[in-house]
Formats: structure tokens, sequence, C-alpha cells
């Protein structure tokens, strides 16, 4: 059951330079990427860690084929460190034939809006009623624990924010008194949750998952 959209943003490029290390464009895909993972959707403040610069084409496939993927703007994704190891060099298609940027196997996150390929059910997983998406899920490990936390510590963060802004604007003093220990009691909660993400993301111990979907 469809439960909430995937997704609150756009990502658009912007970057017009053009660097001979694919490092250097961090920065813009930070910007362009709204700092999520392109697959996921994860922010990158949930972690201590640093994002990966993704290659929608993997280097191992146009490597002394089509080089030039290697610093193209275009076939770069910001991904966390999980969906990008999970995407490897995982790779369908032609590229000894092909003059377009695409790789068979996932939707690019540039051109295709999510949203319409996945959406999170009633238990705050990841999930898609679209073939393509389905097979997206089972590659990248989208099915893991880990990411239905990452999504319940941003709405408790939402949470938070929205019962500090209304204690904030309250001017009776015991409704204000109540919407500040709630925001107390939240905020707790959103420490101890992102703690425990931190220490399983980081952790060399995952707990998976079969995907029987």
């Amino acid at each position: 059951m469809k439960y909430e959209k995937f997704k609150n943003h756009e990502i658009k490029r912007s970057c017009t330079e053009h660097f001979d290390d694919y490092r250097k464009y961090k920065t813009y895909l930070e910007n362009d990427f709204k700092n999520r993972c392109c697959y996921c959707n994860m922010p990158s403040n949930l972690l201590t860690i640093s994002y990966h610069i993704d290659h929608f084409v993997p280097q191992k496939v146009f490597k002394g084929k089509n080089d030039s993927l290697l610093t193209e703007y275009d076939n770069l994704m910001l991904a966390c460190p999980k969906c990008n190891l999970s995407k490897g060099d995982k790779y369908k298609g032609d590229i000894d034939n092909s003059t377009k940027i695409e790789n068979e196997l996932f939707y690019n996150p540039v051109e295709v809006d999510y949203n319409d390929i996945f959406f999170r059910n009633e238990m705050g997983g990841i999930d898609s009623e679209d073939e393509k998406g389905r097979e997206m899920i089972k590659i990248l490990k989208l099915y893991r624990p880990i990411h239905k936390l990452a999504w319940l510590i941003e709405r408790l963060e939402n949470l938070l924010h929205s019962l500090e802004q209304e204690a904030d604007k309250e001017t009776d003093p015991d409704k204000k008194k109540i919407l500040e220990e709630a925001a107390g009691k939240v905020a707790r909660e959103c420490v101890k949750k992102s703690k425990l993400f931190r220490a399983v993301y980081n952790g060399k111990q995952f707990e998976e998952i079969e995907y029987q979907k």
C-alpha cells in the first residue's frame, strides 16, 4: 500500500564546468542532488562518512571504449556508500554502439522522477509496483531495514521542527510548556535513533532480509 511519496525534491544538473578529475565535481553533485543519495534518497547529514561519486555507466564497462565518461558530469551521481557498493559494476546495455548515457538495469535518477517508480509503504519501506523498480530494490538492497530507520529519523526531525515552531508561537504558558516537553521527548528520540543508525550503517555487521515481493 502506498503510504508516502518517495522524495520531495527535484534533481537538476547545474554544473557547466569540465574538470579532468571527476572528484572535483563533488560540490556540484552535493548541490544538484540536494545532499541526498540519488538511489535511496537518504540525506547525507545522517552519516559521519562521505557520500560517494557513482558512475552511472561503470568505469569497468567504459574503460578503453568511451573514457570520456570518467569525467562526464551527466554520468556522475551522488550516492550513499551502501547503494554505491551494491550497484558496483552492474551494467546492462551496448556500450560499443550507444551514444547515450544509459544503464538498462537502473532508471536514471536525473531523467526519471523516482516518485513515479518508488514509494514508501505503510511500514516505511521502499516499494515499487514497477517491474524494473522492483529489480532495482533487489540489486541496490533498498529493502534493508536501515532505509526504514533513516526514513523514521527524518519524520522525527520534521515533527521536532514543527513542535519547536508551535512552541515559539504559543503565548499560553501551559500550552507552551506541553509543546516544549513534547519537543524534548522527540529530540531525545532523534538522538537515540540517529546514534543507532550510524552504528549500524558504519558497522561491519549488517542485518539483511530476503526480498520476497
